[in-house]
């Protein structure tokens, strides 16, 4: 059996048998694949860290049946910081779980691979505000399924938007007061206006947005809910932000 050498970030693990562990990793090469720790949850274990989220390693890998075999680790960064608060914890555990549900298993995606690496350095390193970086990421995530919106002109009357705002779950798309259906849910103007900033504004510019963490953690939420309608899945992470 051939040995692959990954870099890939650790998205979440599992409980397997009594000291083994399955892992989602998100490689650059093999895309997300579900790899095999054996022995990890044992007290001397040296490969311990391998299992933990965030954790950023260069893995050897053999393909075993359904899973891959992980052979060994090499750790690159733990992010470690992202634990010491609670705030950017979630807002990092909301990243990890929006990739996952992004990627199919073994699918390569090298942009949102890059994407995932520099969200995390941006959260844990630079001193950019955590909630507008989350949110900016959660957009591009909702722009890389395809599914851009439309922040101008009510997609079904071609009104622009004046007074309240609403997301359409049904059509995934903002509609204004008079067209919004019954599986609609309101976001402020504030909210609104800062995912169209968003769209337009590159990560290092995002200190130049004046803006409190409610609006930005309200902006999350409902991308967060746009994204769960439009592909029938749960996303647990925003709960808690």
């Amino acid at each position: 059996m051939e040995t692959k050498i990954i870099k890939g970030v650790v998205l979440s693990s599992y409980d397997y048998k009594e000291k083994d562990k399955l892992v989602e990793i998100f490689s650059a090469e093999l895309g997300k694949l579900t790899g095999l720790l054996k022995g990890c949850k044992a007290p001397n274990a040296k490969l311990k860290f391998a299992f933990q989220p965030f954790c950023f390693a260069e893995f050897s890998v053999i393909k075993n049946g359904k899973f891959y075999q992980i052979i060994d680790a090499k750790l690159i960064d733990s992010f470690f910081d992202l634990t010491s608060d609670l705030n950017f914890y979630y807002l990092a555990s909301l990243v990890l779980e929006l990739s996952s549900i992004a990627v199919d298993f073994e699918e390569q995606n090298p942009k949102l691979f890059v994407l995932l690496l520099n969200t995390l350095k941006r959260i844990c390193y630079d001193k950019l505000p955590p909630y507008l970086v989350t949110a900016k990421f959660c957009e591009d995530i909702l722009n890389g399924l395809g599914y851009q919106a439309n922040f101008y002109n009510c997609p079904v009357c071609n009104s622009p938007y004046l007074s309240k705002i609403f997301l359409n779950l049904d059509s995934g798309e903002f509609v204004c007061n008079a067209c919004k259906s019954e599986n609609s849910i309101q976001i402020s103007n504030q909210a609104f206006s800062l995912l169209k900033i968003l769209s337009n504004t590159e990560y290092d510019r995002l200190n130049s947005i004046k803006i409190s963490s409610s609006v930005a953690k309200e902006a999350i939420i409902c991308i967060c809910k746009n994204i769960e309608h439009r592909l029938l899945k749960i996303i647990h992470s925003y709960k808690f932000i």
